[in-house]
């Protein structure tokens, strides 16, 4: 029988994505049955915080909150052979014979919890350090399948945030008056879990901010923040591959 490590490998090797005709909409997820499902929650820091759902036959989606690039709803399909060695993993593993929840020693890591459905059983496994070596693999096969690329973010309200492409609609550059200190001018927008990401350069007054999009629409939160009287500009973060503006 196959390693858990070596279906990993075959995993990664094969995903690759199949562009949808249309948007999917919640009408068309309601129809598919849920395979596999992994949460990432929050942690002390700036850890990505989503949902990675696999549906029966290979369509996946990927509903990103904070910290990372894809905020919003995004699917594509998995190659076949990716989604049969996904899906023989996870059988291979024995999820019925673990425990529902794992207690942690290391409390600044995020909590999560991977779920598999067959047929009309349903097992989830939550915890954090104190998983098994077999659900930690599980979980590093999912996670290259949530950072690979070719994902389409789907219509919808709540879905693009009103941007425009190549935008990051929760990652905002704004370059502060020589006399502020960034680390006390944030914490006026604590109720929008805006955070310090990093500085621009050592001696720049740009610096690089997150924030969570689903308390504040982002155009909303760019005029918030340019009216401040501290701050000389504002712009959204821009995809690598997308030339910033002026």
């Amino acid at each position: 029988m196959k390693s858990l490590q070596w279906l990993a490998l075959l995993a990664v090797a094969y995903i690759s994505m199949a562009s949808t005709c249309r948007p999917l909409t919640s009408q068309d997820f309601s129809k598919m049955k849920p395979r596999i499902e992994m949460q990432k929650g929050a942690c002390f820091g700036s850890c990505p915080v989503y949902k990675l759902t696999i549906y029966q036959g290979g369509i996946a989606a990927y509903e990103g909150q904070r910290f990372t690039e894809r905020v919003g709803l995004h699917t594509k399909k998995l190659s076949s052979e990716a989604y049969k060695t996904l899906i023989a993993a996870f059988q291979e593993a024995e999820m019925w014979s673990f425990q529902n929840t794992y207690k942690a020693e290391v409390p600044d890591l995020p909590t999560v919890t991977i779920t598999y459905y067959e047929g009309d059983q349903v097992k989830s496994v939550k915890g954090k350090d104190g998983r098994p070596t077999k659900i930690i693999e599980l979980e590093k096969m999912l996670t290259a399948i949530a950072d690979s690329g070719g994902w389409e973010r789907q219509s919808g309200e709540g879905n693009s945030y009103g941007v425009e492409d190549g935008v990051i609609a929760n990652e905002l550059i704004v370059n502060l008056s020589p006399e502020v200190d960034a680390s006390v001018w944030v914490i006026q927008f604590a109720k929008q879990d805006m955070q310090i990401v990093k500085r621009i350069s050592p001696e720049s007054p740009y610096w690089l901010f997150r924030y969570n999009p689903n308390t504040v629409a982002p155009t909303e939160m760019l005029e918030t923040v340019r009216r401040d009287p501290y701050v000389l500009s504002a712009e959204f973060n821009r995809q690598l591959n997308i030339a910033p503006r002026n």
